[in-house]
């Protein structure tokens, strides 16, 4: 399973969030901003949310 989405940052930057895995293997989030992977992280075998994943990543995309 992959949910990909976009959304803009505090900063009028656009930022495209990745949930991807599934519940035998794990999910692996991830946030990218400018081009790059700003942060990851892994291993949770619930399903997270989008907006679960959004608060995770929200002090890393404000600063930015």
């Amino acid at each position: 399973m992959t949910d990909t989405w976009t959304k803009k940052s505090p900063s009028g930057k656009n930022v495209v969030f990745e949930i991807n895995g599934d519940r035998d293997a794990g999910f692996v989030y991830s946030a990218k901003m400018d081009g790059r992977d700003i942060v990851q992280t892994s291993g949770s075998l619930e399903e997270p949310t989008r907006e679960q994943v959004e608060a995770c990543f929200a002090e890393c995309v404000s600063d930015k």
